[in-house]
């Protein structure tokens, strides 16, 4: 049976350093998400997106591959493994999904490499301003994309992705909750599963469990965002049960579901 998400996902006992549960601003689109929320400590995980990490009134720690640094704004390629001490500092982190080439804009804005840890980045004027200001004011999806695209995101020049990866991604979107494994969406496109793993790894530079990863966590988003819960969410968007839920999020964000989508959160999520 799917059990209710326990309450202690959240608790400070489970995650030692954690602030009180604060409410979270998240703006999602298919390709890129905009999280603005007290995180507290985060254990190591790894995302499937690159992601721009922004301590808007304070710094926070960076714990990566090559050690340990205390930062107020950090770049982070999809896949690498890292941990943060985010206190109790207000933090933004915008996620861009390697299929649109938004990555490799956004580390051309900041100035540094999309396929390396880059910390201390010199961010653009006004960015912390902004990004403050959407926390506490109504989720505005057109606005918001016209903010990020004049401050950080400019169009994408972007190779057109080779289209058996860009099948398996529809198909996968088309029905969330079917969990089609490698070897039979291989199969059907006249592919050995290294062949395919291949493909994903050199299109979107994460392997096939990190996307799947990445599309199970929008569509639970969206539909707790539509007012379901945690449990029913869960279920729509293709987990067993509440362990598979949990493990899923915390590997792939660092904190459980409930530290970002709770009741008071402002969640609006496009499928």
């Amino acid at each position: 049976m799917y059990e209710a998400v326990a309450a202690d996902e959240g608790a400070a006992l489970d995650y030692p350093g954690v602030v009180a549960l604060a409410p979270a601003h998240v703006d999602l689109w298919p390709e890129r998400a905009l999280i603005v929320s007290k995180l507290g400590e985060v254990r190591r995980h790894r995302h499937a997106c690159a992601a721009l990490l922004v301590g808007l009134d304070g710094a926070f720690e960076l714990r990566g591959p090559r050690g340990c640094v205390r930062t107020r704004a950090a770049f982070i390629p999809a896949g690498f493994e890292h941990a943060l001490d985010c206190g109790d500092t207000l933090m933004a982190t915008l996620y861009t999904f390697a299929l649109t080439g938004e990555a490799e804009a956004l580390a051309a804005t900041l100035g540094c490499s999309s396929r390396d840890l880059a910390a201390d980045l010199e961010l653009p004027a006004g960015l912390r301003t902004w990004l403050r200001g959407l926390y506490d004011a109504p989720l505005m999806p057109e606005a918001t994309e016209a903010g990020l695209r004049a401050r950080l995101l400019p169009e994408p020049a972007r190779a057109p992705v080779d289209a058996r990866v860009r099948a398996v991604v529809e198909r996968v979107r088309a029905d969330p909750r079917a969990n089609p494994s490698l070897a039979s969406l291989a199969r059907e496109l006249e592919l050995s599963p290294t062949r395919l793993m291949h493909l994903f790894k050199a299109e979107l530079a994460v392997p096939w469990r990190g996307f799947r990863s990445w599309e199970r966590m929008r569509v639970l988003a969206a539909h707790v965002g539509a007012g379901e819960s945690l449990t029913t969410a869960g279920l729509a968007a293709g987990f067993y049960d509440s362990a598979h839920l949990c493990r899923g999020f915390r590997s792939a964000f660092g904190v459980p579901p409930s530290r970002v989508l709770h009741g008071g959160s402002r969640i609006r999520a496009a499928l």
